[in-house]
């Protein structure tokens, strides 16, 4: 079968399922690049494991995922409607190894925050911190849908509420009632309603003013300091996965891995070895057996470098 056309009748199937913009767009993107890889859909696994590995390259774990991930949904679509044998039942996803995620520590936090911002940027940024919602659901955020303690995006399945505090909702109702445009979207640019890469143009431009380092220099990176600092404030998973509107709570668990300065941190405070320490005054090592034990511990390490 040709593979273009395969994958055109995959889209119109998707858009008549009513799927979102950016998925469409996302599924579209990955197998156009597979059209213009193979000419005919493969019958064998081996030609779309070489897709993976020459058009993908190594080290770029998710981005081959997404392409597996595409490819996969495209042939379980065309072999249960023609009744044909499925290639990528033979096809083990790619390993996605785990990543600690990019955030922001309070001071760099304080540090955003307190920047010299004007009325939309103060309150864009204010709404992404406070609420934890992405890019386009604060873009799809309405004049009428902000209320007392909270407000309704448009999230990745549909509406949601997402929760701010009165500071928040004091700056988006002051952006609103001065503003001169009539436009029902509370982040304006200039030609209309901000768009994803318009939060991002921001967002990325006070990131670097604040000289936080990269990676993830975008909203996300909020979305992932609002997860990361919910829970070392003593918030629950099961929580913020409704505040972050996650449907697996795995995605959710990705947001709190602490970083290794904090691992430091409370391992240094909750090691046994600090209880022992402290019931014994602080003489668990008397000075002449330390010298003798870092001695036998430096002749170890010259022994085995």
């Amino acid at each position: 079968m040709n593979t273009a056309d395969a994958v055109q009748s995959f889209l119109y199937s998707r858009r008549s399922l009513n799927r979102r913009p950016m998925t469409l767009k996302w599924y579209e993107r990955n197998l156009e690049r597979f059209a213009a890889f193979t000419a005919e859909m493969p019958t064998e696994p081996e030609p779309i494991e070489q897709f993976l590995v020459e058009v993908v390259p190594d080290g770029h774990e998710q981005t081959r995922h997404g392409y597996y991930r595409s490819i996969k949904a495209l042939y379980r679509f065309i072999c249960r409607r023609r009744h044909l044998p499925n290639p990528m039942e033979f096809i083990d996803p790619p390993a996605r190894h785990r990543k600690i995620k990019a955030s922001l520590s309070p001071r760099e936090l304080m540090g955003l925050l307190t920047r010299p911002l004007n009325a939309r940027e103060r309150a864009l940024i204010t709404f992404l911190v406070d609420s934890g919602c992405r890019a386009g659901e604060a873009a799809s955020l309405l004049h009428t849908n902000i209320y007392e303690g909270h407000a309704m995006v448009d999230g990745k399945k549909g509406q949601r509420f997402v929760f701010i505090t009165d500071e928040t909702r004091r700056l988006l109702l002051n952006l609103v009632a001065n503003s001169n445009n009539h436009d029902a979207h509370v982040f304006l640019g200039q030609r209309g309603p901000l768009t994803r890469a318009g939060i991002y143009r921001i967002v990325n431009k006070h990131l670097k003013a604040a000289e936080v380092p990269p990676p993830k220099m975008g909203p996300h990176r909020l979305r992932h300091a609002f997860g990361k600092n919910y829970i070392l404030a003593g918030g629950d998973t099961r929580s913020l996965q409704e505040l972050m509107g996650h449907e697996d709570i795995s995605v959710t668990e990705e947001y709190v891995e602490l970083s290794r300065a904090e691992l430091m941190a409370k391992h240094h405070r909750f090691t046994p070895l600090r209880s022992v320490q402290a019931a014994t005054q602080g003489s668990l090592f008397p000075d002449e057996e330390t010298r003798q034990a870092v001695a036998e511990a430096e002749k170890i390490i010259e022994g085995n470098s």
